[in-house]
């Protein structure tokens, strides 16, 4: 994470509410108090954060999964998964967790789970409420294009691979994809040639009806100004603007299917706010992404960007 701060809790809280039993967070050059509440997390038990910071010039995602493997926190038959702070997994199967997941599908040892967009749906200012209150307009699913349309990140036991990627684990410890075990979010099997590539789901492979991410990979126009000043995690020095917005951006349908586990994530949000400190640094970092959003919105580039964000909402055929 880099500058993630006033989403973190909801993040946590979520994961919390599906059943991951431990979070690993690294975090790299915060500006915002993201780390300070990822430390205040540590120290009251809710998972483990490590420092990302690096005077090299390399991905902070790179440095991240050879940091994870090398503390040797996952046992071989415990399951990962890389998941960033927009993505929320949403599983529709049993008590909605991740047990209840691999439960429904027993001789799975993989699960890949493909990505729903969830556009800005129009919504201009930042908030501090949950994400899956504000954004509830999503890309259809059977939307296959853009390529990140069906995206997917991958579930895994930690046995069968040797290295993490983006959206899959990488350098396969077993010889052929039977002994993968690797199932879709319908509980389907994947198609052999994934055991050596590709990163995103196809008409073959696509499957919904078990689990999906929820990406929230906008949010408000005001936090995509951040977001853009910010860059991207695994790629070095890239410039987000419409051209990303406009393939991200879908509000086709409206999925609210991750409301079942809202009072349940909203307990543990509360939880962990109830600890004064904790509290203390999450208002701070909210402060501070308003205060970066008005120094943001004061320079004539971004202020066309945010004309050009309004404007493409207003103009988008809703369906």
């Amino acid at each position: 994470m880099k500058n993630e701060g006033p989403f973190v809790l909801e993040w946590v809280a979520h994961n919390r509410a599906i059943g991951v039993d431990q979070m690993v967070v690294m975090t790299n050059d915060c500006t915002d108090g993201t780390d300070a509440l990822l430390k205040r997390l540590e120290a009251m038990g809710f998972l483990t954060h490590v420092d990302n910071n690096s005077r090299r010039q390399t991905s902070p995602q790179k440095r991240a999964y050879k940091k994870f493997l090398k503390m040797d926190v996952a046992q071989p038959h415990d399951w990962v998964i890389v998941i960033d702070a927009d993505e929320h997994i949403n599983v529709k199967t049993g008590d909605n967790t991740l047990r209840a997941l691999t439960g429904a599908i027993p001789d799975a040892k993989m699960i890949s789970m493909t990505w729903r967009l969830f556009g800005n749906a129009g919504v201009e200012r930042y908030e501090d409420r949950f994400l899956s209150d504000q954004f509830r307009l999503a890309a259809q699913e059977q939307k296959h294009r853009p390529p990140q349309a069906w995206g997917f990140k991958t579930m895994f036991q930690r046995q069968l691979w040797t290295a993490l990627g983006v959206h899959r684990p990488k350098r396969p410890a077993v010889e052929t994809m039977q002994e993968c075990h690797w199932y879709n979010g319908s509980g389907q099997l994947m198609p052999d040639r994934y055991f050596t590539s590709s990163w995103r789901s196809a008409r073959d492979s696509v499957g919904y009806d078990l689990v999906q991410i929820n990406h929230y990979a906008l949010k408000s126009c005001e936090s995509y100004l951040v977001k853009k000043m910010r860059g991207r995690a695994h790629h070095l020095g890239d410039s987000l603007g419409m051209d990303y917005w406009n393939m991200m951006n879908h509000n086709a349908v409206e999925d609210g299917s991750i409301d079942v586990i809202r009072d349940r994530k909203r307990d543990h949000y509360h939880e962990m706010l109830s600890d004064p400190e904790i509290a203390r640094l999450h208002h701070m970092s909210c402060d501070l992404h308003r205060e970066k959003i008005a120094e943001l919105r004061a320079q004539p580039q971004m202020r066309d960007l945010m004309r050009q964000m309004t404007a493409d909402f207003a103009a988008s055929p809703k369906e």
